[in-house]
């Protein structure tokens, strides 16, 4: 298929490759696919890897100086590193005698610019099946910093598939640098026909000219030409910066006036005045879409959270977002779910009659030298990776063993983890010679059951890890299968020095207090893949720390890194478990909850005991509202483990998301009875009696969460509470700390805009709206389905006098999701404060019939509009009764 400049106004260069000869020893010609300015494009068989590429022969003298050179290597480099399914891979850059060349991914199929030439006219559905499709391709691009500059539907692929593929990212900013703008001829780089007018001006160009090509493909697609067409091409250029575009509706007056806005916002002729990032793109066209009531593809969110409040839903004291986003990988928790007695004798711990319920504490070092630390986290990991194969015990996972203390007594430690046998040890020595002890602990009987001393050097760490598990799963009493056995004796990696950087990374990781050390741990994962390119759970490793650095920057680099991490490691192991959980907790995270559900029922077919792996199908099921899967997930999650806090924790945050507020109370309360010191369940019952309009009585228990765990989320819900009273000046300080607490998420912002604004801070407020709003879109950049944000963003537009923006939002957000309860109540609120009483009544009377807090609503000085009218009074009364 052609490939490349067809259009681009150059001297061709005249060499040419005959079918069937060699080029250089490693490739064979098999035809001419195409050819443009910067030379031609073949088809090649690879005889060395056994694979049919594509070869771009670049033309002599397109880089015959060596600064031009240098400069398209170090592009051609960074272009190589963009990952996503819609960016043809480049493949290398290499030299047969004079002549230059670049291989690529070869595609069967057309380029786009013979699909509109042949079809003018395409369906409706393809086109927004390319159009979302080309929008992905830029946004991850764009996100690693690279811009094309010379898009056009030649550099656009169509497989048999119809999956698209778009070529040439990075080469033209090279030639364009190596030319200074034009050829030595005198000639235009780039095509005339899709340039911006920033790029026919000279001026400096940035992502934003892509998005203009990007308007003019669609608007190609739409109305079966481009707007500027003319006898020359200068009079064309001419056009470019001088003339607004012709609607399309005028060639094709059946096109939604919503798709037709998406057109012609791209095609403005000022930078500053069309879409800013292609994730903006993606958000309209998929919720504009959705908004039309014409057939949308499902819409995939993230978990929600309430508007004002924050819930805790995490495991760990440090990085509380971690430890319900990250768990170590050795994460799973085999066995049988069984209710609690409470027949042990001791709160909170399963008598062992129950079943075995196991947890594994971090192995101390005796002795001033912590060089060990990274073995200690070698044991850890081996020995929950092999028992957590046995189905006839439940492991507390690290996720729970990250939140107790070294200090507490083992009964406190038992109790939180709800876990009857504690496995405890020591380590002594160096590296050259140590010495190993453990201990397996009978909580309910206060008894050692087992206790043995190992013996070794680091590098036999592999060796001694089977010895202490063999003599564990006796002492146990366990029977594993013959499956079982053989999957617990596997080893990860059989390289030592990888292994060893890879516990190192692990160990750098669980001190996520400090970013760094998240960096650290990525560092070490990635020169164990040096060691070993096939160790899957070192790529796993590299997604989690990714995950990581991405949920506290919120920058879209690390997502992409992610996800690419945990697909590699899919593709070297695709029968660990860990490798499915890694893949579900990033798609969990970039709001893909349908992908997210098929990793995670993937991983659970292969450790179908997992409470972890069943709170995040919950969370999945939960953003995609579908209610009652949601909740049987997170029900799975405590029958796994009744005496672990967390997952009662997750259930009740679930009933409170769907409007379940007694339920959700009583889950909150056994938390506080499973864990008194423990600040998730004060704090949570606190949010619920906000919910329910009772905010004096939310105080205390607010308060004693902070004074258990000072933290951010607890701030704001502590603000939140007297700003329903109205109390905005004590408001103001509790908001302000949450925000300095967490700089980057845009719902404090928000609410301390709110506190301003209703304190008389009129000026104060619109600048940290202003702030919030930023923050919002850099979150759609990441996940352009957000409802939840969008949600935000239209309140932070109504507040701030902008109503039509702010409905626009809304409206966005409710096409995504249409059952959200929290939306439906975001809409009552935006049209109440664009004075529109009867659309805000009509969507509060919505949001109350599924379930939302009459109380709230009747104390909310947002919907003060409406507040005074008859038909209000009428409401609240009706759900009160109710």
């Amino acid at each position: 298929m052609p490939i490349g400049d067809s259009e681009t106004i150059q001297v061709m260069d005249t060499s040419a490759l005959p079918p069937g000869s060699d080029f250089g020893p490693r490739y064979r010609i098999e035809k001419l696919l195409g050819q443009g300015g910067m030379g031609r494009v073949y088809k090649a068989y690879d005889k060395e890897l056994d694979r049919t590429v594509a070869i771009k022969v670049v033309r002599q003298g397109m880089m015959g100086e060596s600064d031009a050179l240098k400069r398209f290597k170090q592009e051609l480099l960074l272009a190589s590193k963009i990952s996503h399914k819609n960016i043809l891979r480049i493949h290398d850059m290499g030299t047969v005698g004079d002549t230059r060349f670049i291989t690529m991914a070869f595609v069967e199929g057309q380029d786009l610019y013979q699909i509109l030439r042949d079809n003018p006219k395409m369906p409706m559905e393809r086109v927004l099946k390319f159009a979302r499709a080309l929008a992905e391709a830029l946004a991850a691009a764009h996100a690693e910093g690279v811009v094309h500059r010379d898009l056009k539907p030649q550099n656009i692929l169509v497989d048999k598939d119809d999956q698209i593929y778009v070529s040439d990212f990075g080469l033209a900013k090279s030639f364009e640098e190596g030319a200074v703008g034009m050829t030595k001829t005198g000639a235009f780089m780039g095509t005339p026909r899709y340039m911006s007018p920033e790029q026919v001006e000279g001026k400096p160009v940035d992502q934003r000219s892509d998005l203009y090509a990007y308007g003019l493909i669609l608007y190609e697609m739409l109305a079966g030409d481009v707007p500027f067409t003319g006898e020359s091409t200068l009079k064309v250029m001419y056009q470019r910066i001088q003339e607004t575009p012709k609607s399309p509706k005028l060639a094709n007056p059946s096109l939604p006036n919503w798709l037709v806005r998406i057109t012609m916002r791209c095609l403005e002729r000022e930078p500053e005045r069309r879409y800013q990032s292609a994730y903006e793109i993606l958000a309209d066209l998929q919720g504009s879409k959705s908004a039309s009531g014409s057939r949308a593809v499902q819409i995939q969110l993230p978990e929600f959270a309430e508007r004002r409040w924050v819930w805790y839903v995490a495991g760990a004291v440090a990085l509380l977002i971690l430890a319900f986003a990250i768990p170590p990988v050795r994460h799973l928790i085999p066995g049988l779910g069984v209710k609690s007695s409470g027949g042990s004798g001791i709160s909170g711990i399963p008598a062992l009659s129950e079943g075995k319920f196991v947890a594994i504490l971090p192995f101390k070092i005796l002795g001033d030298d912590q060089s060990l630390g990274y073995v200690a986290e070698g044991l850890n990991e081996a020995l929950s990776a092999k028992l957590f194969q046995m189905k006839d015990l439940r492991l507390s996972s690290d996720t729970a063993v990250a939140t107790v203390s070294d200090k507490d007594p083992l009964e406190k430690t038992a109790r939180k983890l709800g876990a009857n046998l504690i496995v405890q040890g020591v380590i002594q020595g160096a590296t050259d010679k140590m010495s190993i002890i453990v201990n397996l602990m009978d909580i309910p009987d206060a008894k050692k059951l087992w206790s043995q001393q190992f013996s070794g050097v680091a590098k036999d760490l592999l060796t001694i890890e089977d010895q202490i598990s063999t003599q564990l799963v006796a002492k146990l009493a366990l029977k594993p299968t013959n499956e079982e056995m053989a999957r617990a004796e596997a080893h990860p990696t059989e390289n030592i020095e990888a292994y060893d950087l890879y516990l190192k990374g692990r160990n750098s990781l669980r001190g996520q207090q400090d970013l760094k050390n998240v960096e650290t741990a990525i560092s070490y994962f990635e020169q164990a893949l040096k060691k070993d390119p096939g160790f899957a759970l070192a790529y796993a490793g590299v997604s989690d720390a990714s995950l990581v650095m991405y949920l506290e920057k919120k920058d879209n680099f690390w997502s992409q890194k992610s996800l690419a991490a945990a697909q590699q490691a899919e593709r070297i192991n695709d029968k660990l478990p860990e490798v499915h959980f890694a893949l579900g907790r990033v798609y969990n995270a970039s709001g893909k909850s349908a992908e997210a559900i098929a990793e995670l029922k993937r991983a659970l077919e292969l450790a179908p005991n997992s409470d972890d792996g069943y709170r995040g199908l919950g969370k999945a099921y939960l953003a995609l509202g579908q209610k009652d899967q949601a909740i049987q997930a997170y029900q799975k999650a405590v029958q796994i483990n009744p005496y672990y806090w967390f997952n009662s924790n997750s259930l009740g945050t679930a009933y409170s998301r769907l409007g379940e507020y007694d339920k959700a109370l009583l889950e909150f309360r056994h938390v506080t009875e499973l864990e008194p010191a423990n600040s998730f369940g004060y704090l949570n019952q606190g949010v619920i009696y906000i919910q329910l309009g009772k905010n004096e009585e939310s105080i205390p228990y607010l308060q004693k969460a902070l004074q258990i765990q000072p933290d951010y989320k607890t701030y704001s819900d502590l603000g939140t509470a007297y700003y329903n009273l109205k109390r905005y000046a004590d408001a103001v300080p509790m908001f302000e700390k949450a925000a300095e607490m967490s700089p980057n998420d845009e719902s404090f912002v928000g609410n301390l805009a709110d506190a301003y604004r209703w304190s008389g801070q009129r000026d104060k407020a619109n600048a940290t709206y202003d702030r919030a709003i930023a923050l919002a879109f850099k979150q759609l950049e990441v996940n352009p389905r957000d409802s939840e944000t969008m949600g935000d963003l239209a309140l932070y537009y109504a507040k701030k006098g902008n109503s039509a923006q702010g409905v626009d939002f809304i409206h966005r957000a409710r096409a995504v999701n249409q059952a959200d309860v929290n939306l439906i109540y975001v809409e009552a609120t935006v049209f109440a404060l664009g004075n529109r009483p009867s659309d805000s009544l009509k969507s509060l009377r919505e949001a109350l019939q599924k379930g939302y807090s009459v109380e709230e609503a009747a104390n909310d000085p947002e919907l003060g509009a409406i507040q005074k009218q008859p038909e209000f009074a009428k409401l609240v009364a009706e759900f009160k009764k109710s």
